[in-house]
């Protein structure tokens, strides 16, 4: 069975409606791990070599976060600059990494609508263009790439039973890495 390890990087999960929707959803199958990022290094100061040997001890890693200004969230950016190392995670010189193999996944809230990330809308881009950095980390650091998992319009409310919707897609996602 595939240990999945979600790292949630909610600047504040408990005042959170749908990146804590989604993880009730999540949490209690056996083969997932939830490490909420901010409830552990508040203060930024993350421990690579913790974080290093988490990700080394499963199959799945999941990257979940809201969209801050179409990009991650800061302490995820952090996380990455200490976590994922050179020589560790990625190389230039075509050595297999710790990562390799892995399945990597990306789950992210966004705020608009689904139409505001299309080339006519909003934002004038998709929400997977906006991802691609995340997808070109990945890419570098050898993971097994997965779809990203996106929901959409929570600055404008979701209704109720999309997020229902929604929690039993990703439930469904990781259930099929078990």
């Amino acid at each position: 069975m595939s240990k999945v390890l979600i790292l949630v990087g909610h600047p504040d999960l408990s005042r959170s409606k749908y990146n804590a929707a989604l993880l009730d959803g999540v949490k209690d199958l056996g083969h997932v791990t939830v490490h909420d990022l901010y409830a552990t290094y508040p203060d930024f100061a993350v421990d690579g070599d913790a974080e290093r040997d988490l990700l080394a001890e499963h199959d799945v890693i999941v990257f979940q976060h809201p969209m801050h200004w179409y990009n991650t969230t800061p302490l995820f950016q952090q996380w990455q600059d200490i976590v994922l190392t050179h020589g560790w995670a990625f190389n230039y010189e075509g050595r297999r990494s710790r990562t390799a193999g892995k399945k990597g996944m990306v789950a992210v809230t966004i705020g608009g609508t689904q139409d505001q990330y299309t080339y006519e809308g909003l934002v004038g881009r998709t929400a997977d263009e906006l991802l691609n950095n995340w997808d070109s980390t990945l890419r570098l650091c050898q993971f097994d790439i997965q779809p990203a998992f996106k929901l959409y319009g929570t600055n404008f409310g979701v209704p109720h039973e999309d997020v229902v919707t929604a929690g039993k897609q990703y439930r469904a996602m990781l259930t099929a890495f078990a």
